[in-house]
């Protein structure tokens, strides 16, 4: 074989050799190049997967919204509410809002069952990690939860099968009772006490929380507020000029101070303006026991009633949006342009099975049934000293120095309301009421409406001249005590005029000296029943108030004084229609009249400021009184959800159980719905 030869033979196998890694190559990268191809579709595929969960967490968020819109308005929501045969069905959003690729034609949205009012109330055990953080730990909640389904496609650009994620979340409807606080503030909550001042039970404010002691303040509950904190007073030019500590307890129950080296902290945090730096400082120091709107703490109202908003200043007109104070007012007629059904059912007066009626102009009083029916209690009028009478009528009675005004006065009879409802003898006159039955009628809610047929004046101004005084309510005294009857314990009163209050109330007086005694003068006594006092304005009384004296004097000599009841009223804010004057915060929340130095007032129950008064706007002042010494705490009966009759509640909401379904699980989860189902043949 020739050179030549040989080395074609080398070069052929050598060029054989490349042509085969050549192709071996190829199909490598070949290979390479469609798993990348791949990878990249799953990869689109997998986007395009997480696309329409999006969307359908989307979906179920904007059903969400729909619902509480439905039990923001509306105190029971049936439980077919939902139903997408009814007007109750959940809408989708605009095809706008939604990505260009999703299949807006196969979108589903639809809520679940509405479930019963529970009828037992459930602690949110503030000891529960999980709670730590949750504005109504320590309070007591009904709880319902209501699923929300809802499913979203996308198309594919490329031309692939459309992409469908299913998914369901709950939403969580709590409804705490409004005496489930100890202090609870539609407004602004002030508190600057001089002597030393303890608070027991959860505290709540829809507006800014303005705290300062000349001793101590301290709190033993968690405190809360949907705006913010501030160490002073709320009256620009009053000098911060009390130093005492104000605390909070954290998780391993220590009372620790806004005041750490001197310097106070605030929403503030030693700068000019609120900051977001104050959420982590109080979740450290205080762990969930104080929270703000940092900490995203919700506005809560009684079940249909609209938020309080202060005064615009820069409007000639005082014009606050005194929503809350309708829950106090006369019906309106279905034909009054201010009529709303959702409101009128919670109106004390709507509610209430036994009704009163005052002309404030004629002195005028009559009563009516929870039908609406006229009873006669012309055989129960008497003199206000006769425990065998319920009611009595006197112009010019006291002088509220407060007011500025001499007082016309009601003057009703809780003991003998008691034994007139609890046990009416209908073969003595007089020992029943004509056309009243305890057993069908009464509800444990009164009402004691105040109106004028006074041609020349407006209604607030000739209520101002009167009110409506309870007595007869201590538990001790044979023939006194407070009303309970049926299957909702204790009584609820209401008025929409100033109301007071005499002497020890559904109480027995019992004096409580030392500490001990003192923190158990919070559990009920025996005789005891769960009451509510509501009113433009309460005034507490002593027995020892004297009301010839008053026409004369202004501070006449109080005695200790117990009272156990929720209170419910309105105040002056501070520094309205720009008076500069303080509105005696929650330590003068409760009035009084008469000189306490060195008195007590023990209050037991939960201390409820729902709106601005508008009958009886007089300023503070220590001018007409001298504080009692504060003896004040939580009611156990409300801590353990035993509540007065006709208890409005505050609502609030939870997204919980968020998870995605196969299609198998969804649509037999909608196959489940009451309205799904299909009947027999």
């Amino acid at each position: 074989m020739s050179r030549h030869s040989k080395f074609s033979e080398k070069k052929g196998g050598a060029l054989a050799l490349v042509v085969i890694l050549s192709f071996g190559i190829s199909l490598a990268f070949a290979g390479l190049i469609s798993r990348a191809i791949t990878e990249r579709g799953v990869n689109y595929r997998h986007e395009l997967r997480l696309q329409s969960l999006t969307a359908a967490e989307a979906l179920v968020e904007y059903g969400f919204a729909q619902m509480r819109y439905k039990f923001d308005n509306q105190t029971s929501v049936p439980a077919e509410a939902m139903d997408p045969n009814t007007a109750g069905a959940l809408q989708l959003p605009t095809s706008a809002l939604l990505a260009s690729n999703v299949d807006y034609g196969s979108l589903h949205l639809e809520g679940g069952l509405v479930p019963p009012f529970p009828v037992s109330l459930t602690y949110l055990d503030p000891d529960d990690p999980e709670n730590e953080f949750d504005p109504l730990k320590g309070k007591r909640a009904r709880i319902r939860e209501i699923a929300v389904y809802a499913s979203a496609s996308v198309n594919d650009p490329r031309g692939g099968s459309p992409l469908t994620s299913y998914v369901t979340q709950k939403l969580q409807v709590r409804d705490a009772p409004l005496f489930a606080h100890a202090i609870f503030y539609n407004l602004d909550l002030e508190i600057h006490p001089g002597p030393a001042m303890e608070v027991y039970g959860p505290v709540h404010s829809n507006g800014d929380l303005f705290f300062q002691a000349n001793n101590s303040l301290k709190f033993y509950n968690q405190v809360t507020t949907a705006e913010h904190l501030y160490y002073g007073h709320k009256v620009a030019g009053i000098e911060n000029n009390q130093n005492g500590n104000v605390y909070f307890k954290n998780r391993e129950d220590e009372l620790k101070s806004m005041k750490i080296d001197g310097q106070w902290y605030d929403s503030k945090m030693l700068t000019n303006t609120v900051t977001d730096d104050f959420r982590s400082f109080a979740s450290a120091r205080w762990n969930g026991n104080l929270e703000t709107a940092m900490h995203d703490v919700p506005n809560y109202n009684p079940v249909a009633f609209d938020n309080y908003e202060e005064d615009d200043p820069s409007t000639p007109a005082y014009d606050p949006i005194n929503a809350g104070r309708e829950i106090i007012e006369p019906p309106l007629h279905s034909s009054h342009p201010d009529h709303n059904s959702e409101i009128e059912d919670q109106k004390m007066s709507v509610k209430a099975g036994l009704v009163f009626s005052l002309d404030a102009y004629t002195g005028t009083v009559t009563a009516r049934n929870k039908s609406g029916t006229a009873i006669d209690i012309s055989s129960l009028q008497g003199n206000s000293d006769d425990a065998d009478k319920l009611w009595e009528y006197r112009s010019n009675q006291i002088r509220d120095y407060r007011r500025g005004e001499e007082i016309d006065l009601v003057d009703l009879n809780v003991g003998k309301l008691k034994q007139l409802i609890e046990s009416p003898d209908t073969s003595t006159t007089g020992d029943f009421i004509p056309g009243y039955n305890p057993d069908s009628d009464w509800n444990g809610i009164v009402y004691f409406e105040v109106t004028s047929s006074d041609p020349t004046a407006a209604n607030a101004e000739v209520l101002n001249y009167s009110g409506i005084r309870l007595w007869g309510g201590e538990t001790d005294v044979s023939g006194e005590g407070i009303p309970s009857h049926g299957s909702d314990p204790g009584m609820t009163f209401a008025t929409n005029n100033a109301l007071y209050v005499r002497g020890h109330f559904n109480a027995d007086g019992t004096r409580h000296q030392s500490d001990s005694e003192y923190h158990s003068a919070y559990v009920p006594e025996t005789g005891e029943v769960p009451v509510a006092l509501m009113g433009d304005t309460v005034t507490f009384l002593s027995d020892n108030y004297d009301d010839v004296s008053s026409l004369s004097n202004r501070k006449t000599a109080a005695t200790h004084t117990e009272v156990s009841a929720a209170i419910v009223a309105g105040i002056v804010p501070s520094d309205a229609e720009n008076n500069n004057h303080l509105s005696g915060g929650a330590h003068n929340f409760p009035r009084f009249a008469e000189s306490w130095s060195g008195q007590d007032f023990f209050l037991r129950g939960s201390m409820v400021a729902l709106y601005e008064s508008e009958v009886d706007r007089g300023l503070y002042s220590g001018y007409y009184y001298s504080p009692p010494k504060r003896k004040w705490g939580f009611n156990d009966l409300f801590r353990d959800g035993i509540y007065p009759p006709g208890t409005p509640l505050v609502r609030d909401y939870e997204r919980v159980d968020f998870r995605p379904m196969t299609q198998t699980e969804y649509a037999a989860a909608l196959a489940a719905l009451p309205w799904n189902q299909v009947s027999s043949p």
